[in-house]
């Protein structure tokens, strides 16, 4: 969940109607996906935020938030996190609280791939989409791998507004 208390700025965007974009005028849309109650309140804190910026292209967070231990951050356009997800928690270990106000490098550590972080530094400077994999740490320093998809969401006058990621830990085959 969240974090809505007093000293967050998330609480500002509170009370904008929530539309769901992803179904207006869509009639080959999917039907609605069931989401937990946890999952669906970081969907409407979300959605309620992309309103406020007035994003004009949507990133199809939803599916993303049916697992639990998947995350989604929004960032802003100098990489700021914003919001986090409850299962940004569950994955890294660092609550949303926590998270927010930094940038999400303070995931990685001495095994995070160059390369990787490399192509993602320049796709946010073209602001074009990106995805990759990348070697990020809990609190107690164990690392784990991480799948990242970045997009950049921009209002109706074509303006950088936000990044959201949609992350997930993955993990390495055992060979038998």
């Amino acid at each position: 969940m969240f974090d809505l208390s007093s000293d967050s700025s998330s609480d500002a965007f509170m009370n904008i109607r929530l539309i769901h974009p992803l179904l207006i005028g869509n009639e080959f849309m999917s039907p609605p996906i069931a989401l937990s109650e946890e999952a669906q309140n970081d969907y409407e804190i979300i959605c309620r935020y992309a309103i406020k910026q007035g994003w004009i292209r949507w990133a199809d967070f939803r599916l993303h938030l049916k697992n639990p231990s998947h995350a989604v951050v929004v960032t802003d356009p100098q990489q700021t996190i914003l919001l986090a997800s409850t299962g940004f928690e569950r994955m890294t270990g660092y609550t949303p609280k926590f998270a927010r106000g930094k940038k999400p490098k303070f995931l990685q550590g001495k095994d995070t791939e160059v390369e990787v972080r490399a192509m993602i530094r320049e796709h946010i400077q073209k602001r074009i989409p990106v995805e990759g994999v990348l070697t990020n740490y809990r609190p107690d320093g164990e690392p784990y791998l991480c799948k990242v998809q970045i997009i950049p969401m921009f209002n109706k006058s074509y303006e950088l507004v936000n990044f959201i990621a949609l992350e997930n830990e993955v993990f390495p085959q055992i060979q038998p």
